[in-house]
């Protein structure tokens, strides 16, 4: 807007400046001296200080209102002492109309254009109408017409303009958008590599345990504690491979079945497990929410569990194992959230047809602020926190079409959300 106001001043310098001369030079034949000299003066003078003050912010306003109503005044007054409607001057005044048109202000050309047709009928009266009232009427019509022809363009530009800014806006925010998609797949391709080197890891102390296990199975031929105990480790063996596997396949693919060696281990009866029976719940949670709980109270006694459930249990569009891993990482933070004592929350019931479960903690809970941040790669609130485990556990429900949030529990601590679609008709113990 003030290159625009400037480029509108130094046209109207230059357009008073040539008037001055051309009233200089007929002023003879125009009858008129110096008297347009000292019009043409005058508004030049007062121009100049509105452009002088105009780079003053607080004058800015009023210099840009001024600027106008001196070029319309300045060229009324010269076409009344050089003639009237018959004056050579007046198209300064079709200048002013298409000058105005610069500042972009749709109202600015409106103004403009009265002005300067009342200039015209003003000057006019002075002089008199009556002799030339017919030449005042189509002057007034060409000026209004130049003036709704200039309000046009200009306002077409000017939309032209703001669409064009509001789909810049758009773009921004989808380049914004797709921005931060890249940073959080570079984030997760750069933590897949590191998972698929500790896979490779692991799989390859999996053989090395597994040799292990063949060299001391001799000492324990007999059934008793050593053999059980055996078994249990390659049960072990076996989980930490088909761990390694999961993670080393492509997505999609078809995992080999894990090496068959040696003879299929029994299984153990969890019902006899002293730590197994106190893991159950025994509450109606569908397999994969027992599992992860079971897992989580075995490592971390110190916490205790308040389990509501509806006995609910829709099947869900995402893998058993998968929402087991998601569940973890859910109620490992609950958790770490309470520096393993305290008392959690963990309900389950059926909204809308999806499946819902909710983790509570009574930790320091989330400001505001976290729980903007609470979801994004690398960002966490614990001192040993990687900022990973919510970030991929979204990740996960979300690739599977559900959701997980995270708000301020009443009270104190955390609430978790979790809501996954269901998939397919309902177990005989869903419920609405």
């Amino acid at each position: 807007m003030e290159r625009a106001f400037d480029r509108v001043l130094l046209a109207r310098h230059f357009a008073l400046s040539v008037g001055a001369i051309a009233a200089y030079l007929f002023r003879a034949e125009l009858a008129i001296g110096y008297v347009a000299l000292w019009v043409v003066g005058i508004s030049a003078s007062l121009n100049f200080l509105a452009y002088t003050f105009g780079a003053r912010p607080s004058m800015a306003r009023i210099c840009m209102g001024a600027s106008p109503v001196i070029g319309v005044g300045g060229w009324t007054a010269l076409v009344a002492v050089t003639g009237g409607i018959s004056s050579p001057f007046i198209p300064g005044l079709w200048l002013e109309i298409v000058l105005s048109a610069m500042s972009l202000n749709l109202r600015s050309i409106v103004y403009v254009s009265l002005g300067s047709v009342a200039g015209l009928w003003i000057q006019q009266a002075w002089v008199g109408i009556p002799d030339e009232l017919r030449s005042i009427v189509l002057q007034s019509g060409f000026m209004v017409g130049m003036g709704l022809a200039t309000y046009l363009v200009t306002r077409r530009w000017t939309q032209r303009q703001s669409s064009i800014v509001v789909e810049k806006d758009a773009l921004d925010h989808r380049l914004g958008l797709l921005t931060r998609e890249l940073e959080d797949e570079r984030t997760v391709a750069a933590l897949g590599e590191n998972v698929a080197r500790l896979a490779h890891g692991i799989k390859n102390t999996v053989h090395s345990l597994r040799g292990f296990v063949r060299l001391i199975e001799p000492q324990f031929a007999e059934e008793g504690q050593g053999r059980a105990a055996l078994e249990g480790l390659r049960s072990a063996i076996d989980d930490l491979e088909s761990l390694a596997r999961s993670n080393l396949a492509p997505a999609g693919s078809e995992l080999p079945a894990p090496e068959q060696s040696r003879k299929p281990a029994a299984a153990p009866d969890r019902a006899s497990d002293p730590k197994e029976r106190e893991a159950s719940t025994g509450a109606g949670l569908p397999p994969a929410v027992e599992r992860a709980l079971g897992e989580i109270m075995r490592a971390h006694a110190g916490v205790e569990w308040e389990i509501r459930s509806t006995g609910a249990a829709p099947r869900v569009s995402i893998p058993e194992s998968s929402l087991a891993e998601t569940l973890i990482i859910l109620l490992r933070n609950a958790v770490e959230a309470m520096e393993g004592s305290g008392r959690g929350l963990l309900e389950t019931d059926v909204f809308e047809g999806k499946l819902r479960v909710r983790i509570g903690d009574e930790g320091p809970g989330l400001s505001a602020s976290d729980l903007e941040e609470i979801f994004k790669p690398g960002f966490t609130t614990k001192q040993q926190g990687s900022g990973y485990g919510l970030f991929l556990a979204r990740r996960i429900a979300e690739e599977h079409g559900g959701s997980i949030t995270a708000s301020a529990r009443d009270g104190q601590g955390a609430l978790f959300e979790l809501i996954l679609p269901a998939a397919g008709e309902p177990t005989a113990g869903e419920t609405s």
